[in-house]
């Protein structure tokens, strides 16, 4: 026997049922929890869940690779893993020496006592990455995100973190020399005990002996409209697409 709902009713069924489901999709952030982004339209080399030696990554052209969950080992040098997916990619004690990842996914990685040497990570996402004790020198971070971010006991040189989202991060312990931050955003961060030497902090000041740049904020807000910080110009792009779009959409890994 078939039951015959009133029209009324049905209509409510329907509308409560594509609510739960927008709610969800927006609850789960386009299931970021679960998987890392993809370049849309672009598949790149499926290197996911797997183990994958630095050496196997020289000098390689890999834009939009999939290396989620992946565990790269050794030293991986001049290597172009531009908007790649390395979504919990495991990165502990390894080595990245000129390698391009600008508009990566490297959301809950781990690169815990890393070494970065010239590697470009301008707008990518670190958002939970773990980079506690690394050893980063001469890297670009500029507009990347790094929220609830682990820094801890990591020592930053010349690194530019201008216009870069560190709010939530851990910085306990960690050196930043040489570097520049200007424009960062560090609300909620923890550097308390954070060691600055020669930074340009958020506020355009500058790093000494009796300035640090946790005092930053309080500084910013006595400072008047004509005072504050110019952004700094971006760096060229050489490929060309600097000023294109990040056209990346959350996905399913490559399998």
């Amino acid at each position: 026997m078939n039951t015959r709902w009133p029209r009324a009713f049905s209509r409510v069924i329907v509308t409560a049922a594509l609510s739960a489901a927008l709610s969800s999709a927006l609850l789960t952030g386009c299931g970021e929890d679960r998987h890392g982004r993809s370049c849309s339209g672009h598949a790149g080399r499926d290197l996911s869940g797997r183990a994958v030696a630095g050496a196997d990554l020289w000098q390689k052209k890999l834009r939009c690779v999939n290396l989620e969950g992946s565990t790269l080992t050794g030293l991986v040098s001049e290597a172009n893993l531009r908007r790649g997916n390395l979504y919990r990619a495991r990165l502990a004690g390894a080595s990245l020496e000129n390698v391009d990842l600008r508009d990566a996914d490297l959301r809950r990685a781990d690169l815990t006592s890393a070494t970065l040497s010239q590697v470009d990570l301008r707008g990518a996402d670190l958002s939970g990455a773990v980079l506690g004790k690394g050893l980063l020198t001469d890297v670009s971070l500029d507009g990347a995100r790094l929220t609830g971010a682990d820094l801890r006991a990591a020592d930053l040189t010349h690194v530019g973190l201008a216009s870069a989202d560190l709010s939530g991060a851990d910085l306990g312990g960690a050196t930043l020399s040489d570097s520049d931050l200007r424009g960062a955003r560090l609300r909620e961060a923890d550097v308390s005990t954070t060691s600055w030497e020669n930074v340009v902090c958020p506020d355009g000041s500058r790093s000494s002996a009796r300035v640090s740049c946790a005092d930053h904020p309080a500084r910013a807000a006595a400072r008047t409209p004509d005072q504050l910080p110019v952004s700094p110009v971006a760096l060229p792009d050489s490929s060309g697409e600097g000023s294109r779009a990040s056209r990346c959409a959350c996905s399913r890994p490559f399998r």
